[in-house]
């Protein structure tokens, strides 16, 4: 198995450590100068400045990296040398693992990146307290009551920062497993590379049509004004669940019907 996820390694390294630098420069540079034109209470709320686009597209974030590689080399043969040599079985693992990981790795250290820069390299904001104390008529931080998490967000927010990174990661891997299981069965790199941020478009959508919008993988991703006092903290595994269902019930499905996936190699 080492030998096997070595090898896949060596396939995607080039372009996930390209996409991690590239991903880490911006995620820094727009956590450093987006901010200023924003009233903030605290530094790592110009990390939730900077990383707002990154959010939104981290879907193809997540998936253009790294899931092209399955339909190459179904597309060029390539398994048809493998398989006599490994098991389906550990090819699929190795290679997911690597896929998952490499997606993962890219979006915790572009975001802790981004969390470092806004804490201890750009400058010191100037605080501004948007709510009014009634009793002295000055203004007063609200931050902690607001934010989700929001005494740990202002007490230790380089712990937050991490802990919220690490979990991005996990989604990031979430995301990828679903663009990998699309490129065993599915021969169109445009479906593969845009499907998993397509089905978190139409998610987001028809939760919010319906009165669930806290159970969306968006908000997941980024609960900063998410109440958990009243919806808990389960409801941010809802979309996450949801996602990794659909990743289940596509594998089944395909590897019983499909004629031209993986399976029928």
């Amino acid at each position: 198995m080492r030998n096997l996820l070595l090898l896949e390694w060596n396939k995607l390294k080039r372009p996930v450590l390209a996409t991690l630098v590239l991903l880490t420069l911006s995620v820094c540079i727009m956590t450093s100068t987006l901010y200023r034109s924003y009233s903030l209470e605290a530094d790592l709320e110009s990390w939730e400045v900077g990383i707002a686009i990154i959010v939104f597209l981290f879907p193809l974030i997540s998936v253009i990296p790294v899931c092209w590689l399955m339909y190459f080399e179904r597309k060029d043969h390539f398994l048809m040398y493998t398989l006599p040599r490994v098991s389906r079985k550990r090819y699929l693992t190795a290679k997911w693992i690597v896929v998952a990981g490499s997606s993962g790795l890219i979006m915790f250290v572009s975001m802790a990146a981004g969390v470092i820069t806004a804490l201890y390299i750009k400058p010191d904001i100037v605080p501004f307290y948007a709510v009014v104390d009634p009793t002295t008529g000055q203004g007063a931080p609200s931050l902690e009551l607001h934010h989700f998490m929001g005494s740990l967000f202002v007490k230790h927010p380089l712990i937050y920062g991490l802990l919220l990174s690490l979990w991005q990661g996990v989604l990031s891997a979430v995301v990828a497993t679903m663009g990998f299981v699309i490129s065993l069965y599915i021969t169109n790199i445009f479906i593969i590379l845009t499907g998993p941020f397509l089905y978190i478009m139409l998610e987001n959508f028809l939760l919010q049509l319906f009165p669930l919008r806290q159970y969306r993988i968006y908000l997941s991703f980024n609960p900063a004004h998410h109440d958990a006092s009243k919806l808990g903290y389960s409801a941010l595994l809802a979309g996450p669940a949801l996602a990794l269902l659909l990743t289940g019930l596509m594998f089944v499905y395909y590897s019983r019907t499909s004629r031209n996936g993986f399976d029928a190699l």
